[in-house]
């Protein structure tokens, strides 16, 4: 993410000098009105003073109410500066981790770019656009709140779903993932990487009859090896599930698999190879 200042910026105080230091030697991208006044020793309203001066002056980027992106010295006079839109959005919410179509092209599964970024939580928060933008906060139940690490963003660790994890998902929530070939595509550009005891792990814990009916479909279309079989057969339910539930709700029902398929294998083997 590239911002411009229209202003130019203005000259420090010896307060917001020091301020501006020692968040920089803490490695700070980011910083909040509770952290002006911790490192300050001042109160709330007078740190967001500080705040709002520093604004004026081109040093912060206002992101939301009371979160600001520090333009570093290096930025230069009219204040341009990049920052990852990972490392924004790892400010915006406390408990998170990167999912669905951006954790798949961060790991290489799908050579779609995404024009969002899309951030997994576990409360509520409303989608917004900065700098052009969109953040797209999906929220999960706790018990599907798993399988993510810490992975390197320049000089920051960013909480990014697992390939395993990044899979499950996606089958869980195709609109957010591009749909079913862009987890086909993804399954046969890390066939070398996953774990298909974890993944399968995963899909059971998500206590979803359509994630692992899916999952199964594409690991046998897909010619895996399938380690007890009958562990995913044990999870399905008996109602038809959608193979793409992004797609109009039309096709055959295949009871091997208790799926309504949806799209035509021709395009599924056109994806695989």
């Amino acid at each position: 993410m590239v911002t411009k200042s229209d202003r130019t910026r203005k000259g420090l105080s010896n307060k917001e000098s020091f301020l501006l230091s020692r968040l920089a030697s803490k490695n700070k991208t980011m910083v909040r009105i509770d952290d002006i006044k911790e490192e300050l020793g001042t109160t709330y309203n007078n740190a967001k003073k500080i705040a709002s001066k520093l604004h004026s002056k081109g040093w912060l980027e206002r992101i939301e109410a009371g979160k600001y992106l520090i333009i570093p010295l290096d930025a230069g006079e009219k204040s341009i500066y990049t920052e990852h839109e990972f490392v924004i959005a790892s400010n915006l919410v406390s408990k998170y981790y990167i999912g669905f179509l951006s954790a798949l092209n961060f790991h290489g599964m799908t050579e779609q770019t995404p024009f969002s970024v899309f951030v997994v939580t576990t409360k509520r928060k409303d989608n917004k656009t900065i700098h052009g933008i969109p953040y797209n906060f999906i929220t999960l139940d706790e018990r599907k709140f798993f399988g993510f690490e810490a992975y390197a963003v320049g000089s920051h660790n960013i909480n990014i779903s697992t390939l395993e994890k990044t899979i499950v998902d996606s089958l869980d929530h195709l609109e957010y993932s591009g749909g079913i070939t862009e987890v086909v595509k993804g399954l046969r550009e890390s066939k070398n990487d996953l774990n298909i005891n974890k993944l399968i792990e995963y899909a059971i814990k998500m206590n979803s009859g359509a994630v692992v009916k899916r999952l199964h479909f594409l690991l046998d279309f897909m010619n895996y090896e399938i380690p007890n079989e009958n562990q995913l057969k044990e999870h399905y339910t008996d109602s038809y599930s959608l193979l793409d539930n992004t797609r109009p709700d039309r096709g055959k029902y295949d009871s091997k698999w208790k799926l309504k398929i949806n799209i035509n294998k021709e395009e599924l083997e056109d994806d695989l190879y």
